[in-house]
C-alpha cells in the first residue's frame, strides 16, 4: 500500500450507532451463544449445539470470501490460523484415525477457525464494531439482571436444575446460561475494555463508559471465578497505564522493561518464583495457585516434552497422582493434546493479528479507540488463559472476538477495491 493513502473515516461525525448496522447473521451467532449447550440435537456422530449450526453454514462461504481477497487481502494470521486448523485435524488422526480425526478435529475447527472467520467476514468497519460492543453490553447487563440474584440466591432461572458447585465470599457461583460459572465470567470479564473505549450510541459519544465498564465487571464477579478476576485485572492495569503516560511516546516499551524489572526483582527477592507470587495474587486461594502451577509442571514434563509432535490425542494425560483430569490451562490444553507445532501455530497467528492491527496507521479517531480496546481484550484473555481452559461457546467466543479485529488491518484494502 502506498503510504500517501489518506485517513480512512467510514462514518462521518457524530454517527449515530444502531443495532441495524451490524448485519443479522453477527446477532444470531453472539445471541446462540447464550442458550445452554443441552440445546443441541445429534447427526449421526455429531453433537451440534445451535452456535455450531450457524458455524457450519458460513464456514465454506466465509472462508472463500477471505481467503480470495474480498475482504482485502488474506492477512498472514488467516493463514496461520489455517494452518493451526490442519495442526488440530492431523494430530488427531494420527491418534484416532482419518474418520475420528476428521470428526473431532472438524468440530473444534468449526468452533475455533470457523468462528475466526465469521467475525472477519461481517465485521468490517467501525459502525458494525460499535454496533457489536452495544449488543455485547446489552447482553452482558441483561444477563446481570438474573445472574447478580442468582450468585446471592443459588436460583439460576436459565436452568432451574443446574447443580451449583459452591461459593466463595459469601456468593454462589453464578451459571447464568453457561455450562460453568468460568464461561460466564470470562464472556463478561472479555467486555470491559470494549466497553470502557468503544463508543456504543454515538462515534463520538462521551460519558457513561464508566458506568458501563462498572456493570460489566460486576456481572462478571458473580461467577467468583479467578479466571475472570485476571481478565478484568489485567484490562485495568493497561488502561490505567495508557492513562497516565498519554504523553509518553514509546509508553509500550517502557512497560514492557518494567514488567521485565518487576519479574527480575521478584525473583531475587522473593523465596517463591515470580510465576508462583503472580498466580498466588491472582487467584482465589494459595490452593488453586499451587494447583494451577503443578497442572503446569505435570503437563510440560509428562506429556508436552515426551510427545512433544502430535501430542497424546484425547488420552488421559500423565500427571501426578493427586491432581484431577482437568487441565485448568488452554494453552497448555493444546500443546498436551496436538503437539507444539500447532500451539506454535495458534501462537504465531494470534501474534501476527495483533501486530498488525497495531501497525496499521489509516484508522478514524473512533477506530482508534476501538484497537485499543479490542488489543486488551484479547491480552487479557490471553493472559487468562493460562490459568482456565477455553471450551463449547467461550472457545467460539474467543475466536470470534479475536477476528472481530482483523477489520483494522484491511480498511484500506477494500477502499482501494471499493468494497
Amino acid at each position: 500500500m502506498s503510504q500517501s493513502t489518506p485517513a480512512i473515516n467510514l462514518t462521518g461525525p457524530c454517527k449515530v450507532v444502531r443495532f441495524s448496522a451490524l448485519p443479522w447473521t453477527v446477532i444470531i451467532f453472539v445471541l446462540s451463544l447464550l442458550l445452554p449447550t443441552t440445546i443441541s440435537f445429534s447427526i449421526g456422530d455429531f453433537r451440534l449445539t445451535i452456535y455450531r449450526v450457524v458455524l457450519l453454514v458460513f464456514f465454506i462461504p466465509c472462508f472463500v470470501r477471505v481467503m480470495n481477497g474480498r475482504y482485502g487481502k488474506a492477512l498472514l494470521a488467516d493463514k496461520l490460523l489455517l494452518g493451526y486448523a490442519g495442526g488440530m485435524i492431523l494430530s488427531l488422526s494420527a491418534h484416532l484415525g482419518l474418520a475420528g480425526g476428521g470428526k473431532s478435529g472438524g468440530v473444534l475447527v468449526l468452533e475455533s477457525y470457523g468462528a475466526y472467520l465469521l467475525a472477519r467476514s461481517f465485521i468490517r468497519n467501525e459502525m458494525q464494531f460499535a454496533a457489536f460492543i452495544r449488543l455485547l453490553f446489552f447482553i452482558i447487563a441483561s444477563l446481570s439482571l438474573a445472574t447478580i440474584p442468582e450468585a446471592l440466591t443459588g436460583k439460576n432461572i436459565f436452568q432451574p436444575h443446574v447443580a451449583h458447585i459452591g461459593g466463595r465470599l459469601g456468593l454462589t457461583r453464578a451459571f447464568g446460561p453457561f455450562d460453568h460459572p468460568i464461561l460466564y465470567g470470562m464472556f463478561c470479564a472479555s467486555a470491559v475494555s470494549l466497553t470502557l473505549f468503544v463508543p456504543i450510541n454515538t462515534l463520538q459519544e462521551k460519558g457513561t463508559h464508566f458506568f458501563r465498564a462498572g456493570w460489566v465487571i460486576v456481572a462478571a464477579f458473580m461467577s467468583v471465578s479467578s479466571g475472570a478476576l485476571v481478565t478484568v485485572v489485567v484490562q485495568l492495569i493497561l488502561t490505567m497505564w495508557k492513562g497516565l503516560t498519554r504523553t509518553i511516546a514509546s509508553r509500550w516499551h517502557l512497560f514492557s522493561i518494567l514488567l521485565i524489572i518487576v519479574y527480575v526483582m521478584i525473583d531475587l527477592l522473593s523465596n517463591r518464583t515470580p510465576m508462583r507470587v503472580f498466580l498466588h495474587r491472582l487467584t482465589f486461594s494459595a490452593e488453586t495457585a499451587y494447583t494451577r502451577l503443578q497442572i503446569w509442571d505435570s503437563g510440560i514434563k509428562y506429556n508436552v516434552m515426551e510427545h512433544p509432535w502430535i501430542g497424546i490425542g484425547f488420552d488421559e494425560w500423565s500427571r501426578v497422582s493427586w491432581l484431577g483430569p482437568s487441565i485448568d490451562n488452554y494453552w497448555l490444553v493444546i500443546m498436551v493434546r496436538h503437539g507444539l507445532p500447532t500451539f506454535c501455530l495458534l501462537s504465531l497467528g494470534i501474534i501476527a493479528l495483533l501486530y498488525t492491527v497495531k501497525r496499521y496507521v489509516y484508522l478514524s479517531e473512533p477506530a482508534q479507540l476501538m484497537r485499543t480496546a479490542w488489543g486488551f481484550a484479547m491480552i487479557g484473555l490471553i493472559i487468562a488463559g493460562s490459568t482456565v481452559h477455553f471450551w463449547n461457546n467461550l472457545h467460539a467466543w474467543f475466536f470470534f472476538l479475536l477476528g472481530s479485529g482483523a477489520w483494522m488491518a484491511t480498511q484500506g484494502d477494500e477502499r482501494q477495491k471499493g468494497g
